[in-house]
């Protein structure tokens, strides 16, 4: 088969499994563990279909399909898929994502929490989110793109609201829902601009489209830029437009979140990559945008991360983390959109340093989100203040954990040090060029202490010191094998890639040549060495900096067998004992250090206060003010939009659906001829609009 057909039938296999598990759910409720395993077939065959296509991207390079699948030529668009590097990395981030996902939901989603709550709103709409993955990665049309978008975002919704008994889970939907629909708009109205302009939708037509706009029109190329900006800021989680985002991922089931903080954000920023790397043109426009970028780039790390320091959720904490470790993706990719004009150098650096952040990230993220899962699995919550010593009863998830958060914070011999390591040598170098680059270059390396300390709460509150009272009873055994292998297999993915970070840079560096075309960037050996194991960065002056993880780690591992051979020396006896509280009567509970109170002093510092307003944190809220009318006044009449304007709609709603319910008789042809009716409605509204 070729990649066009592996590709289709990845699809079509997610398509036809949920409609399988959906049946299955539906008819035998009680089969939970059945749905799962099924689920997994089908994730598994379209997992193993595209891995082939990017490792057949990988060895032969990038492949283009000419021939349109379908084409609808009145609106200019035209179903066709292109594979390069980039699409193939996001290829392998879904492949191993989905499969992992799964293969933990099985035996997650038979806990308590999931009771009572029906799989056609876990499995069915999982399947199709995978499936929309795919095609949003691959597709290089942007009206087909739009229709993979949306799909990826009803899915997910449906996944936000899985637990619909919870009022804050239908809140938090119906946020996302809101917020990300009005960022599509804006993108397809930008879209849509460009399509008056090139009579199509495909993104070489786009790019030309801009072009042309340059000389003619520039201010409607900053509009166009700045629809495109939103729409998949608000994707990625960008503040202050990701503001739905630390409410949905935690409304969703545990590994449904992990499957978003690893793929779904990093798709926003898959979308700014293609639109200010592959549509928009290299000009004068690059650096401005390079800048805007940046700028909210920095705001995220900022806020996000101080705002997740002060979280003792679990998932709001990783949550916000996710708003963070986004903004660090774009000050790399800001940087390299800045001197894409100028200094083609340190242009290929910062963006190659970003998409490798985004790779890490996705790594550990999901990793994090499904530690948070198992804590809620065996505990029963999600409050950091409510346990502590699972290390005891969870040692595999405590050593994942312990991994992915060391990863996070940068941490050597770990894969987030050597992308954020890259993302501070652009910011230093291209501050060299623009100062402003080391204002935020200084601010994203302060942040990254933050996040060490936020993920040494994280994982010292669940899994070291002493058990809370409420979970004295908990089963002493650890997790089912399903819920930690695939922890422990990310996590290795964390060591092989940070011991190794030439691997992944090279496939990176191929996919930035493939946007930009080999020949207009430099030799990847002039940029980062020779060597197979570390790298040399050179930003045309000399050897600027010199990573080498075997080192570390093997001096690491000296140091520590030094150390335990004199511990061992000493030949000092180990005994448990009670903890003594200098002849006090306490409990462990009384003089226990609850994870509200880590950091206090300096979460104290970092406050908003504006006159009598106060409040713990930087992120930003606006409370609404109490306005009093009295009952008899035209202006409270005026406002009253309930009494005038809301509920006749509803009325008026509820009495039209009583009607159209009677359609509904339980015959399936006049079922079918109410869609092929719909169908010709619709396909008048399109031909009336274009």
């Amino acid at each position: 088969m070729n990649p066009i057909d592996l590709i289709i039938s990845s699809i079509i296999i997610l398509l036809i499994g949920s409609g399988i598990v959906f049946l299955i759910s539906y008819f035998r409720p009680k089969y939970v563990e059945f749905c799962g395993y099924v689920s997994l077939g089908f994730v598994s065959i379209a997992a193993l279909e595209i891995l082939t296509v990017s490792v057949n991207v990988f060895m032969h390079g990038p492949i283009s399909i000419n021939e349109p699948l379908i084409s609808i030529p009145i609106m200019g668009a035209s179903l066709v898929f292109n594979f390069d590097t980039l699409s193939a990395i996001f290829l392998c981030i879904i492949a191993l994502i989905s499969v992992l996902a799964t293969i933990y939901s099985i035996k997650y989603m038979t806990i308590p929490y999931a009771q009572g709550l029906r799989m056609t709103g876990y499995y069915p709409p999982l399947l199709l989110y995978f499936a929309s993955l795919i095609a949003v990665v691959t597709v290089s049309d942007m009206f087909f793109f739009f229709i993979a978008w949306e799909f990826m975002t009803l899915s997910s919704y449906v996944l936000v609201i899985f637990d619909r008994k919870n009022k804050k889970c239908l809140r938090a939907g119906f946020k996302y829902f809101l917020m990300t629909h009005i960022a599509t708009a804006f993108m397809f109205l930008a879209a849509i601009i460009l399509y008056i302009n090139g009579d199509s939708f495909s993104f070489d037509s786009l790019s030309i489209s801009l072009r042309e706009l340059m000389s003619t029109n520039p201010v409607l190329v900053h509009v166009v830029l700045g629809l495109f900006f939103i729409g998949f800021a608000t994707k990625a989680g960008v503040l202050p437009f990701g503001d739905w985002l630390p409410d949905a991922y935690p409304a969703a089931p545990g590994p449904a979140s992990a499957v978003f903080g690893g793929i779904m954000s990093k798709l926003g920023v898959y979308g700014i990559i293609r639109v200010f790397c592959d549509i928009l043109p290299i000009s004068g426009f690059s650096e401005t945008w390079g800048i805007v970028i940046s700028i909210f780039a920095v705001i995220s790390i900022f806020v996000g991360t101080m705002t997740a320091l002060i979280q003792d959720d679990t998932k709001r904490l990783l949550s916000f983390h996710v708003i963070g470790q986004i903004g660090y993706m774009l000050l790399g990719i800001g940087i390299g959109v800045y001197f894409l004009p100028t200094n083609k150098v340190i242009a290929t650096i910062a963006i190659v340093a970003g998409i490798f952040h985004l790779l890490n990230n996705s790594i550990y993220k999901s990793s994090l989100f499904l530690t948070a899962a198992s804590i809620f699995y065996k505990t029963g919550t999600r409050d950091l203040n409510k346990i502590g010593g699972l290390a005891k009863f969870m040692p595999m998830t405590a050593t994942a954990a312990v991994i992915a958060s060391l990863s996070i914070a940068g941490m050597p011999p770990f894969n987030g040090f050597s992308s954020k390591w890259l993302i501070y040598q652009s910011a230093i170098v291209g501050g060299m060029k623009n100062g402003f680059f080391i204002i935020l270059g200084i601010i994203a390396i302060f942040i990254s202490v933050v996040t060490l300390a936020s993920f040494f709460k994280f994982f010292g509150a669940s899994f070291f010191g002493k058990l809370h009272a409420g979970a004295r009873n908990l089963d002493k055994k650890e997790i089912p094998k399903s819920l930690y292998i695939p922890q422990l297999i990310l996590a290795g993915l964390c060591i092989l890639l940070g011991l190794f970070p030439m691997l992944p840079i090279k496939v990176i560096y191929s996919a930035v040549g493939d946007i930009f075309g080999s020949g207009n960037i430099p030799a990847i050996g002039s940029l980062y060495g020779d060597s197979l194991i570390g790298i040399n960065t050179n930003f045309g002056f000399g050897i600027f900096g010199s990573w080498n993880p075997i080192i570390i780690l093997a001096a690491l591992v000296v140091t520590t067998l030094i150390s335990y051979y004199f511990y061992k020396s000493g030949k000092v006896k180990e005994r448990m004992v009670e903890s003594w509280y200098c002849g006090e009567e306490h409990t462990d509970e009384e003089v226990r250090y609850p994870a509200h109170n880590f950091y206090l002093p300096f979460k104290q510092l970092f406050r908003i206060k504006i006159g009598k307003y106060e409040r713990e944190g930087v992120y930003p809220t606006i409370p609404l003010p109490k306005i009093k009318f009295s009952e008899e006044g035209i202006i409270k009449r005026i406002l009253g939009i309930d009494n005038w304007l809301y509920y006749p709609i509803v009325n008026f709603t509820l009495k039209l659906f009583k009607k159209f319910s009677k359609t509904h008789i339980g015959i399936p042809h006049v079922y079918l001829l109410w869609m092929f009716i719909g169908l010709l409605v619709g396909i008048f509204i399109l031909y009336v609009l274009v």
